[in-house]
């Protein structure tokens, strides 16, 4: 029962730690510039696909495409027709990847670090 308590203790402890971490600069700027991509992305692709594909008819299809596109999800139920549509998805599966990869590598940082701390 002890041991019980003493897990749980260590994760509340964590979380509390990954919850406060999530205020450094670097999530702050991830974040940032995470819902930025999909922003323009979603304008881009918009301005790009919507009179040609029939899949994209409202600003609010194209930030669906983009939010799957960019978190590496890609469906497949909407794809560009377009040669510019093409690149700019080529470009945001690149830069979705890199953003992702890093926040994920910065939260890998941040649990490593409290686990090491917590066992001086």
């Amino acid at each position: 029962m002890k041991s019980i308590r003493k897990h749980h203790g260590h994760m509340i402890s964590l979380t509390k730690t990954l919850i406060m971490s999530l205020k450094r600069p670097i999530f702050l700027s991830l974040t940032t510039l995470s819902f930025t991509l999909i922003g323009l992305s979603s304008l881009g692709i918009f301005f790009l696909e919507a009179e040609l594909n029939p899949q994209i008819n409202t600003w609010l299809d194209a930030a669906y495409y983009a939010v799957t596109i960019t978190t590496g999800v890609g469906l497949g139920d909407i794809s560009p027709m377009t040669m510019g549509g093409r690149l700019l998805s080529m470009a945001m599966m690149l830069m979705g990847t890199a953003i992702y990869v890093t926040f994920t590598a910065s939260l890998a940082t941040v649990l490593l670090q409290s686990e090491f701390s917590s066992r001086d």
